[in-house]
């Protein structure tokens, strides 16, 4: 089943095993490099790269075992992983000034490249990211417990749709295409196979926590968060907590930072949103932070 994609795709094999689906749009001295969430894929960005390819090179790529990207039984789908995955791209491709963009575990994965690669990113841009909300062990545990009990859930239909709808603060005409594609990349890769994705993923996000060394990213960061996301914080267990509160937490913790709340917006803020945070995000790849 096709799932329609805005953009040409190429692809960049960065392993022997292992092909990237990206796409490469406009052209100028900055290149934004874009990293979708859980499940996610390239056309997520299509409001940042429509608006941003006037001015800069917009790369946004698929990640392993997601979209177009190859998937495969022994990839870890750690956070881990996929980072290096992106890192090997970037040297492959020798691309330069890179803005590195991640949404949601997006942002998990770009807080770790950037702590693992600094040479290889100029200035990091987190949207609703995870790894700035900080579980305790038992916490931990807990949620782990939570989704063993009900892994074989992750495709079902009904919590594919509320957990998609639930990512935006009102109704939005976006959701029913993702809910769509989404429905139609698991038919492609086969359930069990995204399943296994979706776990293991999941269950990296709680096991490969980044807040802690947070304070020692040297490059300038930008964190931009929905004040209406309803996915971060946790609200089970973290009831007292909310956007705001997770967004100060992270930039406090980063020396050279600042957040920015976006009103009457979800955790896809880039998609409702998407006026502000393209011109935040503009604004942000040329400016010097203070």
């Amino acid at each position: 089943m096709e799932v329609s994609y805005p953009y040409k795709i190429k692809y960049s094999e960065v392993h022997p095993d292992l092909k990237l689906a990206w796409c490469d749009e406009g052209a100028g001295d900055t290149t934004f490099i874009f990293i979708h969430g859980l499940a996610g894929y390239i056309p997520l960005w299509k409001y940042q790269i429509n608006e941003l390819k006037k001015s800069s090179r917009c790369i946004a790529i698929d990640l392993p075992g997601n979209g177009l990207s190859s998937f495969s039984d022994e990839f870890p789908y750690t956070m881990y992983f996929y980072a290096e995955a992106v890192a090997k791209f970037i040297e492959k491709e020798k691309l330069n000034n890179v803005v590195l963009c991640g949404h949601s575990m997006g942002g998990q994965v770009a807080i770790i490249l950037a702590l693992r690669y600094p040479h290889l990113v100029k200035k990091l841009v987190l949207i609703a990211p995870s790894g700035l909300e900080e579980f305790a062990q038992h916490e931990t545990m807990m949620m782990l417990h939570f989704m063993k009990l009900g892994e074989f859930f992750y495709t079902n239909d009904p919590h594919i749709e509320s957990t998609i709808r639930q990512a935006f603060y009102k109704e939005n005409s976006e959701a029913a295409t993702i809910i769509s594609d989404t429905k139609k990349l698991i038919k492609n890769h086969t359930v069990n196979k995204w399943n296994r994705m979706v776990s293991a993923s999941i269950k990296s996000m709680l096991n490969e926590p980044v807040k802690q060394f947070l304070g020692t990213l040297n490059l300038e960061v930008l964190i931009i968060f929905g004040e209406k996301d309803e996915s971060i914080p946790n609200k089970m267990l973290h009831p007292m907590e909310t956007a705001k509160s997770i967004a100060e937490s992270g930039a406090k913790l980063i020396k050279n930072s600042k957040y920015v709340l976006i009103p009457r917006a979800g955790h896809f803020v880039n998609i409702e949103k998407f006026d502000e945070v393209n011109s935040l995000l503009s604004e942000f790849a040329i400016e010097r932070l203070r």
